[in-house]
């Protein structure tokens, strides 16, 4: 059971995602009425939906082993960070202002910055950067800069 877990989505970028899709169907529709590469075509907007589909959204659950991002299916896009990694982490304002080396970003109110022991400091984007915050600490991890 997660203690805490919030999916990020964006109108605009699904909007923007659409446009593709419509594409490949034409293609196909094209492909088919050709009778050459329909094949090839339907696997092609297979790949496309199912990566398009991982990209729409942003997944953030917090375990009490550990933080778990993802896309919104999680086939493709998925980092898990033990909490024993975690030296510290702090909450900005704003969804750009975290500098880390692997940023899982969509566009919300804050970012969660974590300093990891040894390896590339991971941050990302959240909305209810408050219910992030008491989690966290509820966990033992301190809060850093």
């Amino acid at each position: 059971m997660a203690l805490y877990e919030e999916t990020l989505t964006s109108r605009a970028f699904q909007a923007l995602m659409v446009i593709p899709l419509l594409s490949l169907l034409v293609g196909l529709y094209a492909t088919y009425q050709v009778g050459e590469g329909f094949e090839i075509m339907l696997a092609a907007l297979a790949v496309t939906v199912l990566v398009l589909l991982e990209v729409m959204g942003l997944r953030v659950r917090i375990y009490e082993e550990g933080i778990v991002i993802s896309g919104l299916i999680g086939l493709f896009l998925r980092k898990t960070i033990p909490l024993q990694d975690v030296e510290w982490f702090a909450v900005r304002e704003g969804w750009g202002s975290c500098p880390a080396k692997m940023h899982f970003n969509y566009p919300a109110k804050a970012c969660v910055y974590l300093k990891r022991r040894d390896k590339w400091d991971v941050s990302f984007s959240t909305n209810r950067p408050e219910e992030i915050r008491a989690v966290l600490q509820s966990l033992g991890i301190p809060r850093g800069a």
